[in-house]
């Protein structure tokens, strides 16, 4: 999974918003497709400050075109904050629960650049 359309159809998926085919629901799709489209780019703003820190280029908004983060972290936390996002958006509580917890946590394990890290300790003067 690289693209924003497969990162959708798995949040679809794990919602149960697609038909027995693989396909989205045909009377919800463009809505669905709307408002997917726009918790992808949340969801991908959010996980690249992470990511690649003060990097803003690298991605057309193409569903089509690769993201631009590591396969790790498109595997393993974008579908899940999709589908949190738009499970919020449906007003269904237990699933936005369920995929906000699943999605902090694959959130929390992403690799962060070495140069965050910062000695925080004060210096004593005297």
């Amino acid at each position: 999974m690289e693209t924003g359309r497969e990162v959708l159809y798995r949040a679809f998926k794990l919602l149960g918003y697609t038909d027995g085919y693989g396909g989205v629901d045909g009377a919800r799709d463009a809505e669905l497709l709307r408002c997917g489209t726009a918790a992808l780019e949340q969801i991908l703003a959010d996980l690249r400050r992470i990511e690649t820190p003060g990097q803003t280029d690298g991605w057309t908004g193409d569903l089509d075109s690769p993201l631009p983060l590591s396969a790790e972290t498109v595997n393993d936390a974008m579908p899940y904050g999709v589908a949190m996002l738009l499970a919020q958006g449906e007003s269904d509580g237990d699933a936005q629960s369920l995929y906000a917890a699943l999605y902090n946590g694959k959130r929390a394990g992403i690799r962060r650049p070495a140069e965050r890290r910062a000695d925080v300790l004060p210096r004593v003067y005297g």
